[in-house]
């Protein structure tokens, strides 16, 4: 009950500056959702005390505090800009997804091995809090990223609502990586330390590309995101050659790659297709990790 009140006290506090970033972001709508959250964690924390008296619990004053993680996936690199609270929807969504997911595993893990039924009972009922709240701030990621995507014109016309067979999914994931791996091999005299990312990237293609070999063709919706990378990866070719503008570029299309697996696993009906997306959104977060690392040690 102690660390469920600290983790309200928490929530609230991170809803409260969201909120306020998402006002000064001029996105009413997001900033909107936030104080709704507050409002919600305000009611779970009342909520706590009423179990905590009602059990004749007196509540600890030495587990606090309990921090919210950074997800270290869509944010800033900047390092000016590294809170996702200054930073866009969709990446100030991702920081609050990220952190009621942690919330949910614990609470299904109390539940889970927990030897006392009381305990148990309430740890399930914060889960299921905890998966509501998760679902609600989704849903919203997935409208902030597509409002990201149509925003950005330059970006190709990716929607993960396209991806219905592995074929699809295959066939998009080796065009966008095969874009990747070249900015990559552009950047390798620049920057050595990435190389291990150039040789993680390239094992990654080639899994794919074999995997594709036998899924068959991908559908016409899937073709068409096909060609929209191409041409991106044309327009950006033609715009510069300057490694910093590349190693930008680079980051920003890692994001959007785990955006669009990270969506697909959400929509996608089919095993085969969420399992997939789910290995292919694992590597890019590994690649945005490495990434990271790179540019704090100007490699």
């Amino acid at each position: 009950m102690s660390i469920a009140l600290y983790a309200e006290h928490e929530a609230i506090r991170r809803y409260i500056r969201l909120a306020e970033a998402m006002h000064n972001y001029g996105n009413q709508e997001t900033a909107s959702l936030f104080e709704r959250m507050v409002e919600e964690e305000q009611e779970h924390e009342r909520l706590i005390e009423e179990w905590a008296k009602l059990e004749g619990i007196k509540l600890r004053t030495d587990i606090g505090p309990v921090k919210w993680e950074d997800p270290q996936v869509p944010t800033d690199y900047d390092s000016d800009a590294v809170d996702p609270a200054h930073s866009t929807p969709y990446r100030a969504l991702a920081f609050a997804v990220h952190n009621e997911e942690r919330a949910f595993h614990f609470y299904t893990y109390v539940a889970a091995t927990a030897d006392d039924e009381t305990v148990r009972e309430y740890a399930e009922t914060l889960a299921r809090e905890e998966l509501g709240h998760a679902a609600l701030l989704r849903a919203m990621r997935r409208r902030a990223w597509r409002a990201e995507r149509e925003a950005g014109h330059e970006e190709p016309d990716v929607a993960p609502t396209i991806i219905h067979t592995l074929a699809d999914l295959l066939a998009v994931a080796s065009s966008a990586e095969r874009c990747l791996a070249d900015n990559l091999a552009a950047l390798a005299n620049n920057h050595p330390g990435l190389e291990k990312i150039r040789k993680a990237a390239r094992v990654m293609l080639e899994g794919i590309e074999a995997q594709l070999k036998s899924a068959g063709n991908p559908g016409e919706n899937a073709v068409k995101a096909i060609e929209s990378i191409e041409n991106y990866k044309s327009k950006t070719a033609a715009e510069s050659d300057d490694p910093d503008a590349l190693l930008q570029r680079l980051r920003a299309d890692s994001d959007r790659c785990f955006a669009f697996y990270d969506a697909v696993v959400t929509h996608a009906k089919d095993e085969a297709v969420m399992l997939a997306a789910q290995k292919l959104s694992e590597s890019v977060l590994e690649r945005i990790d490495l990434l990271r690392d790179t540019v704090k040690t100007g490699n």
